[in-house]
């Protein structure tokens, strides 16, 4: 089938700003649930946030102090951050809106009433009074969304476009997730070993992966084994392999796909490779900016090979 490069760069859009919105409900909940868990004498600091989304400066060009109350007001409710959560759903229900012959009736109802509830709820909701409720909600309303997507889409080069965004998004979502680990474990001021147990937790709740983990790794939780998992674990579907190989999957049906192949088998090569074990905190976080510098990389050809000559 044919498709009008504007319409495929749209569904592209729309399930990387859906995904984007979930990713970051669920790294807001368990940053805020481990600061609340963690033991007394240690100290987290939330500007972490910030930091793996890399958000510093357009965070500091409206906020002068690094309050829990201004972060989470520009993680959920800030819509000058692309990457919030009320941004995100903006954005995405705007794609769907210009997308709406090619997708099921029943999306466009639903993404309109997630705007709706965003819209009115996110302000409230950055006080810890409602913010855990919203954040669910933003979850389930974001797995409600992709159910349809996977159940009434037919597998074509909409669905197609539409999972491309979802994968990338998705394992964008799980380095920064691993990332935030880093960045509390480097920065905390204790050494207890509970203070780390809790924090790749944590993480493991955020992606979700606890029962994934607990059932394929065992009970307990190291953090090289946590990192592993989330890296290369070819069946997880938020792994960063799983999403890179899915992605090559899904492009293998769409022509003149040679400098996206060509990029794709340089990123699967290089997290396939990663041995969290003989790597420090340190060498991880790097891994992980190159990681993501890729990854553009990676969106940069899809954009040029299938969107051109547009780019967002």
């Amino acid at each position: 089938m044919n498709m009008l490069s504007s319409v495929a760069s749209r569904l592209y859009w729309m399930a990387r700003y859906l995904e984007r919105a979930e990713g970051t409900a669920r790294l807001c909940g368990a940053y805020s649930h481990l600061i609340l868990d963690i033991p007394q004498g240690s100290v987290l600091e939330w500007d972490t946030l910030i930091k793996v989304i890399d958000g510093q400066q357009a965070f500091s060009n409206r906020y002068q102090n690094n309050t829990e109350r201004n972060i989470m007001k520009f993680m959920i409710a800030d819509m000058d951050n692309i990457g919030s959560v009320r941004s995100s759903i903006s954005a995405a229900r705007e794609n769907v809106r210009t997308t709406r012959d090619v997708l099921p009736q029943q999306l466009w109802e639903l993404i309109n009433e997630f705007y709706l509830y965003v819209n009115e709820a996110a302000e409230k909701s950055v006080g810890r009074r409602h913010r855990f409720e919203f954040l669910e909600q933003v979850v389930a309303r974001s797995q409600q969304i992709n159910g349809l997507l996977e159940s009434a889409v037919t597998r074509d080069h909409a669905y197609r476009f539409l999972m491309m965004g979802r994968l990338m998004e998705r394992a964008d979502m799980t380095s920064r997730t691993v990332d935030a680990a880093t960045a509390a474990i480097v920065d905390h001021n204790s050494e207890e070993v509970p203070d780390v147990i809790l924090v790749w937790t944590s993480i493991l709740n955020a992606v979700p992966a606890n029962s994934a983990y607990r059932r394929e790794v065992g009970p307990l939780v190291d953090g090289n084994e946590v990192v592993d998992f989330l890296f290369n674990n070819q069946f997880f579907p938020r792994s960063m392999l799983f999403c890179m190989l899915g992605i090559e999957q899904v492009t293998k049906y769409l022509k003149h796909r040679e400098a996206v192949a060509k990029r794709l088998g340089i990123v699967v090569k290089m997290v396939a490779m990663f041995d969290a074990e003989k790597n420090s905190l340190a060498d991880l976080h790097l891994f992980i900016d190159r990681f993501q510098e890729k990854l553009i990389g990676l969106d940069h050809a899809i954009v040029d090979t299938w969107f051109a000559p547009q780019r967002k």
